[in-house]
């Protein structure tokens, strides 16, 4: 019965946030790969230091490839001459830089997209781009210090950068008409392994 009273009295509606109107910050290099985030080289390379049978099974060259689940990834993790790589190859980047290619072409005839998103005047708005997961990854490992795209499009600054690498790198992906993305600031260009990231 106290807690029924408690609960009553509660009003999670009353505007106020729970961090009193203080954005909570966010430790980027938790996510990346040189500071432990993520599994990456130097990860492995301790896992496996720990385990002595283990690591003197993978001491040598060695290759594993694996497929995902729809068939159109195929990432391999080798070792050559003591070091660690991984390769992913996807076989559908063509065929997506077609269907981005008749997108557009559609949406600069005026061609209306049901499934698009709305914009802030509520009208109907054009995807902004359909991009390959190994170019997602291929991205953040470059400029993000190995954040995935999940992680990089938390912060408003990275995800800006995300789209301007899209745009001026990656612009077979873009689906927006003209290949512009309607960025609603620009900021620095982020600089390869250089993060650049704020909250």
């Amino acid at each position: 019965m106290a807690i029924n009273n408690y609960m009553n009295n509660f009003n999670i509606n009353d505007g106020q946030s729970t961090f009193n109107d203080v954005e909570p910050e966010h430790d980027w290099k938790a996510h990346s790969q040189r500071h432990g985030g993520l599994l990456g080289e130097a990860t492995a390379e301790r896992l496996l230091q720990r385990n002595d049978k283990l690591f003197l099974e993978m001491k040598g060259n060695w290759s594993r490839t694996h497929m995902n689940k729809s068939g159109n990834i195929k990432t391999t993790t080798h070792r050559d001459g003591g070091k660690l790589f991984i390769t992913r190859e996807q076989s559908n980047c063509e065929y997506i830089a077609e269907v981005c290619a008749d997108y557009r072409k559609y949406a600069e005839e005026g061609w209306i997209d049901p499934l698009a998103p709305i914009g802030e005047d509520g009208k109907l708005t054009y995807k902004w781009m359909e991009l390959p997961e190994i170019i997602a990854k291929d991205i953040g490992e470059k400029y993000f210090d190995g954040m995935q795209w999940a992680t990089i499009k938390l912060d408003r600054v990275m995800k800006a950068q995300f789209y301007m690498i899209v745009e001026r790198d990656y612009n077979q992906y873009v689906c927006h008409p003209t290949g512009k993305l309607p960025l609603p600031f620009r900021p620095a260009f982020p600089n390869r392994k250089l993060f650049m990231g704020t909250n």
